[in-house]
């Protein structure tokens, strides 16, 4: 019996290693997303019972598919903490590995304080890249938190406050809003977005694990910030911003806001989402450092299924870039 939402997230929130990116409904949002699919599987011992599980992103260009899908996984699978829990997780890699191949390119893991999975991905022959990443405690008072951040971004914050900034909820209508600042952001520096609909997919099926932060300046938004809220942390999914209103500071701002509000509301840690790769240049790894955080390693793997179509996806990618 292939388990329901409910078996599925029951089994997912108990997990000490568990994140948003492994519930039950994250793979219906990939599934609602233009140029994204998802899917879930799962291992259950002879009366039903879930042993593991782990959900998977695919991503890939439109009219190429065959050529640019990849597929994306969160730390995972998530198992029992048992030796058939462990084994289970095992069989889990072993037929996701097995038929992969038909469905993506390569697989990019991220295992996050899990040996158990640093090692499995590592007997599977997957190639191993040491990361970065920023945490921040939110389990204590705000002031606390204000404290912890370097001079220079306190000023920053400060500064916006008198320039008349204000830091606004938002809900689903102004998505629109916010994926031009994404688009105008991430243009600059070469980096492909998802669709639009991704952030529509999961403003309609997980209402309450997303929350939509602009910086307005008088009647203008200016920059935006979209979190996931899953359990007691807070991670930060995707932000953009003007370049014409950076002088205001609106993205220490948003940053200061996400942080007092999870320390307001009884969240304990604030992940930042990746800070690059150990020995390698991050454009916002300095932004991201001055904080205060703690600098946290993962582990991430890579798992290319088919070589050659690979080397050929890349440069049909790398084209497609440029015709659009």
């Amino acid at each position: 019996m292939y388990p329901g939402k409910e078996m599925w997230n029951d089994f997912v929130d108990r997990n000490r290693y568990s994140s948003i990116f492994q519930r039950y409904e994250i793979v219906d949002v990939y599934n609602k997303t233009r140029n994204m699919s998802g899917l879930r599987l799962a291992a259950s011992n002879e009366i039903g019972e879930l042993l593991a599980c782990m959900a998977v992103k695919i991503e890939y260009k439109r009219f190429l598919k065959p050529l640019t899908s990849i597929a994306i996984i969160e730390n995972a699978p998530l198992y029992e903490d048992s030796e058939q829990g462990r084994k289970a997780a095992q069989f889990l890699v072993n037929h996701y590995n097995e038929h992969m191949g038909n469905n993506a390119l390569y697989t990019n893991v991220k295992i996050n304080k899990n040996i158990f999975l640093d090692d499995l991905y590592k007997s599977e022959k997957y190639d191993k890249t040491e990361c970065l990443n920023f945490e921040i405690k939110l389990n204590q008072d705000a002031d606390a938190v204000f404290r912890l951040i370097h001079k220079s971004r306190r000023k920053n914050i400060k500064r916006a406050e008198k320039k008349g900034l204000k830091i606004i909820e938002a809900a689903k209508p102004l998505l629109q809003d916010f994926y031009g600042l994404l688009k105008e952001t991430y243009g600059k520096v070469g980096i492909d977005i998802p669709d639009i609909s991704l952030f529509n997919a999961a403003f309609s099926l997980m209402p309450n694990n997303v929350k939509l932060f602009f910086a307005k300046y008088q009647d203008k938004l200016i920059a935006g910030r979209l979190i996931l809220l899953y359990r007691k942390e807070i991670f930060d999914w995707y932000a953009g911003a003007s370049s014409e209103y950076l002088n205001l500071f609106p993205n220490d701002a948003l940053v200061w806001h996400v942080l007092e509000y999870g320390c307001r509301n009884g969240y304990e840690l604030f992940d930042f989402g990746g800070a690059g790769v150990a020995g390698e240049e991050y454009g916002v790894r300095e932004f991201k450092k001055r904080f205060g955080g703690q600098l946290v390693n993962y582990n991430s793997f890579k798992k290319v299924h088919k070589p050659v179509i690979t080397k050929l996806g890349s440069r049909f990618s790398s084209f497609y870039r440029k015709i659009i």
